[in-house]
C-alpha cells in the first residue's frame, strides 16, 4: 500500500491548505495522440503522439525555455514523457519521471471508442461523471485512486522546489484531479475545468493557500498561441 503524507486527506476532497512554499507549479498537458487512438478512452495505455502532437510539444518547450524551473516532473507514459524531456532540454532543469502521474486507468473501458461507450454503457458513464470520486464499477480508477498516487508526487516536488518554479508534464485527468484538490472543487464539478491538449495551468502555493494564476494557456504570458 502507498504511504501517503499526512497533508492529504482522502476522505474529504476539500481545498488543500497548501505549504506556503511560494512555488509556482506549471501543469502541462501532453499533445495530440496518434490518429489510431483519437476518440478512444485510451486512459493508461502508453500511446504515441501524432505529428501535430510532436510539433506542439516542441513549440511549448520553446515557449517556456526562459523560465528555468528547479525541476521538471513527468509521467512515465511516453506522450507526457517526451514533453518532460523537451522541457528539460529547453530549460536545463533536471527531469524526474514518476509513475504516480500516469493517466487514469479505464478498466474495461480502456481502448474503447468514446462514442461506443456512450451508446452501450450510457448509464455507467453518467454514473462515473456524477461520482468520479467513488464510482468504479468498470474496474478502472476513481479520482480518489488518482489523487492517492499523484498528490504525493506533486507534494514532494513542490517542497523540493520551494520558492522557485516546478514544471509537471502529465495528463488531463491527473491535472483535473490535482487542480480540484488544490482549489477545493467538488470532484463531480471538476470536469468544468478546461485543459486542452498541449495547454498549461499554473498554480501558486501562496501564503494563504493555492491560487490558480493561469488556466488553459500555451505561453507563460497567459496568451493563446
Amino acid at each position: 500500500m502507498t504511504e501517503l503524507p499526512t497533508s492529504l486527506d482522502l476522505d474529504h476532497p476539500a481545498r488543500h491548505p497548501g505549504f506556503a512554499s511560494g512555488t509556482a507549479v506549471w501543469l502541462f498537458r501532453h499533445g495530440e495522440v496518434h490518429a489510431d487512438w483519437q476518440g478512444k478512452a485510451y486512459g493508461g495505455e502508453d500511446v504515441p503522439l501524432s505529428e501535430t502532437g510532436e510539433r506542439d510539444t516542441r513549440d511549448v518547450a520553446a515557449a517556456f525555455a526562459a523560465l528555468r524551473p528547479a525541476l521538471v516532473l513527468s509521467s512515465t507514459l511516453r506522450r507526457a514523457r517526451v514533453l518532460g524531456e523537451a522541457l528539460s532540454a529547453a530549460t536545463g532543469a533536471p527531469l524526474e519521471l514518476d509513475a504516480g502521474l500516469v493517466e487514469i486507468a479505464r478498466g474495461r473501458w480502456q481502448g474503447l471508442a468514446v462514442a461506443d461507450l456512450w451508446r452501450d454503457h450510457a448509464d455507467d458513464v453518467a454514473a462515473f461523471y456524477a461520482d468520479p470520486w467513488g464510482w468504479g464499477r468498470h474496474g478502472g480508477e476513481t479520482d480518489r485512486d488518482v489523487l492517492a498516487r499523484a498528490w504525493p508526487a506533486l507534494e514532494r516536488a513542490v517542497k523540493r522546489s520551494a520558492g522557485g518554479t516546478l514544471f509537471v508534464a502529465a495528463h488531463y485527468n491527473v491535472i483535473r484531479v490535482l487542480l480540484a484538490r488544490a482549489l477545493g472543487v467538488p470532484p463531480q464539478h471538476s470536469f468544468r475545468m478546461r485543459v486542452d491538449l498541449s495547454a498549461i495551468c499554473r498554480l501558486r502555493d501562496g501564503p494563504h493557500g493555492w491560487v490558480l494564476e493561469r488556466a488553459n494557456v500555451r505561453r507563460p504570458d497567459g496568451h493563446a498561441p
